[in-house]
């Protein structure tokens, strides 16, 4: 009989300390039942562009357009602007380029070069309109960028030359010939 009553305290004690360590979470969860939820994963700024990241860099950059194609090589960045054969708006399309521009250039440290191209949607064959090609050498970048917003590439020379755009003849079929001014020729009138 006595090694029944010290096996008997022990079990007791056992059962008892379940009991309480069962209830414990219980009461703790009460306790912070008025208290704000912690955040268990925090969102981390990308810096850096990769494959396994290119999708989320680019759906951070909410563009209007849809992409056609995109690839990430040799630190240069492409994208293919996929925009409709009847509607749709150069403006539109050029703010998609300074929105891809400001994400390169500005939140990642590692891209060098960015080529975007305005890709016609047809069923039979896409037909490109015209091509971007904007390098983070350019000395434009760092002071002119948000100028970049109100500014018209297809006609202010200017900015034509700064984004290196190239207009097709299937640009000029849809839009007619590519007319311009510069702001720089007015200056030199005025001298």
């Amino acid at each position: 009989m006595r090694i029944s009553k010290p096996l008997l305290t022990a079990c007791l004690a056992t059962i008892a300390l379940t009991l309480l360590f069962s209830a414990l979470p219980h009461q703790i969860w009460k306790s912070n039942n008025g208290r704000e939820e912690v955040a268990v994963f925090r969102p981390a700024p990308v810096v850096r562009l990769s494959n396994q990241n290119l999708v989320d860099v680019l759906i951070s950059a909410q563009l209007s357009e849809r992409i056609k194609k995109a690839d990430w090589h040799n630190a240069i960045l492409s994208i293919d602007l996929k925009v409709d054969t009847e509607e749709g708006r150069p403006t539109a399309w050029f703010a998609d380029v300074e929105r891809l521009l400001r994400v390169s250039f500005l939140q990642l440290e590692n891209v060098r070069r960015v080529l975007v191209r305005i890709v016609e949607d047809r069923e039979e064959q896409p037909r490109l309109l015209a091509a971007v090609d904007v390098r983070k050498t350019d000395d434009w970048l760092d002071a002119e960028l948000d100028l970049l917003r109100h500014a018209d590439p297809v006609h202010d020379e200017l900015w034509r030359n700064r984004l290196r755009v190239s207009f097709t003849a299937a640009w000029e079929e849809r839009f007619g010939r590519v007319s311009s001014y510069s702001a720089e020729r007015a200056k030199e009138a005025a001298n």
